[in-house]
């Protein structure tokens, strides 16, 4: 599908902002939007937001009810990327954020994402992906892990139990951001290869904000390809980056005639 240009009306950060908080909340099992950060960049639209879900739901219920909520919103902004953190409304945002606190600070942790906190009876259940090292051994991650879910429990009391996914982050990333390595660059262009409607790849940047990666490349395509042929490469391209680098949060391909 063709990204538009955004309508003249909702131009506004703020204006798009209000929309998709109703569009949203009209989901059914969605208490409450908030946190919504909406950056427009040329005509693609970043969209960060916090669902506050019913404290009854099952976490598979949890991760459909964010499948929907991401639906409704690329129906509205096909250009969209969205990016969404679920909380039952009786959870503290606190223990959110505390999670993500302690596992930015545990030896071996490259951070955490997707977390989700559920009410179960009386009970929370947590849900998370931790990402650590490609060179660690097996055990050297599930030690990690295991730490990561004894302090989770200490944090709140009422936490039954936390459910840990674990994910590598290559270590080879930090040592190209040094401009020690081209893993990620040898990545990109094989990747590439694959589609024969691209070209040529360049422009390859590499930005590092904390832990998050910013990931910026021009990809060269066929003069006569249809644009509608060259955004579905693209986003196959984005997916398959986002899998082999987790902490990969933000891509910027620039489609341009070869």
């Amino acid at each position: 599908m063709e990204s538009l240009p955004l309508p003249l009306i909702e131009r506004s950060e703020g204006e798009i902002t209000r929309r998709i908080k109703r569009k949203v909340e009209q989901v059914k099992n969605v208490r409450s939007c908030d946190q919504i950060s909406v950056r427009i960049s040329g005509k693609r639209l970043d969209v960060n937001l916090l669902l506050r879900l019913d404290e009854d739901l099952r976490l598979e219920e949890a991760h459909k009810v964010a499948a929907d909520v991401e639906r409704e919103i690329m129906k509205a902004y096909p250009n969209a990327r969205v990016a969404i953190s679920t909380e039952s409304a009786s959870d503290s945002e606190r223990t959110w954020r505390a999670i993500k606190d302690m596992a930015d600070e545990l030896p071996g942790s490259r951070g955490v994402h997707n977390i989700h906190i559920q009410k179960i009876g009386e009970k929370l259940d947590v849900d998370l992906h931790l990402e650590v090292s490609a060179n660690m051994t097996v055990k050297q991650a599930h030690d990690v892990a295991d730490q990561l879910e004894k302090k989770i429990k200490k944090t709140d009391p009422d936490i039954h139990e936390a459910t840990i996914h674990i994910e590598t982050a290559s270590e080879r990333v930090s040592k190209e951001l040094a401009g020690d390595g081209t893993e990620m660059q040898s990545h990109i262009e094989h990747v590439a290869k694959d589609f024969p409607e691209i070209k040529d790849v360049s422009g390859i940047e590499i930005r590092r904000f904390g832990r998050d990666i910013h990931l910026v490349l021009r990809c060269r395509f066929d003069p006569n390809l249809s644009i509608e042929r060259a955004h579905e490469v693209t986003n196959k391209i984005e997916k398959t980056l986002r899998t082999s680098y987790p902490n990969v949060t933000r891509i910027d391909i620039h489609e341009e005639p070869a």
